[in-house]
């Protein structure tokens, strides 16, 4: 299948949209959303709108250190290849990183992220509650034993 101009942008437009999470710089993040963007974590209600994901976006990063290590990312075809204007599908698979303090649990995700015009509209991540829960106790460990961070 060739590359389409509108699957590079939304290659890019993700990696550009991790580069702001992972440096801490919401409103370059926020720049990269649609007005109607959606944002669901399986098991946590979604959120939905610009202006509240980018509030939990920053009151994330206020609280949190987030990084992430994107492993894959594969752009695929418009999801309704019928409908003028339809997002174009962005998968990765990324090991992402949360810490607090000397505290940094790192886990993996799945997310897919759909990119209209630029801008993401929808981005729902998957993981594994089980492989959270170890990054915890590997974040644990490494905090008391001095080998995290």
């Amino acid at each position: 299948m060739a590359t389409t101009t509108t699957q590079i942008d939304a290659d890019v437009v993700v990696r550009d949209f991790f580069d702001a999470l992972i440096s801490g710089t919401v409103p370059a993040a926020a720049d990269l959303l649609a007005d109607d963007v959606w944002w669901a974590n399986i098991g946590l209600p979604t959120i939905r709108g610009k202006r509240d994901v980018v509030k939990a976006l920053a009151a994330m990063g206020a609280n949190v250190d987030f990084d992430a290590e994107i492993h894959h990312l594969a752009v695929g075809a418009p999801a309704d290849p019928s409908a003028p204007g339809s997002p174009t599908i962005v998968l990765t698979e990324r090991t992402d990183y949360l810490g607090v303090g000397r505290f940094r649990c790192g886990f993996w995700v799945c997310g897919r992220l759909e990119v209209r015009d630029g801008q993401i509209c929808g981005w729902q991540d998957y993981f594994s509650k089980s492989d959270m829960a170890l990054g915890a106790v590997r974040g644990l460990v490494g905090m008391v034993t001095g080998r995290g961070r």
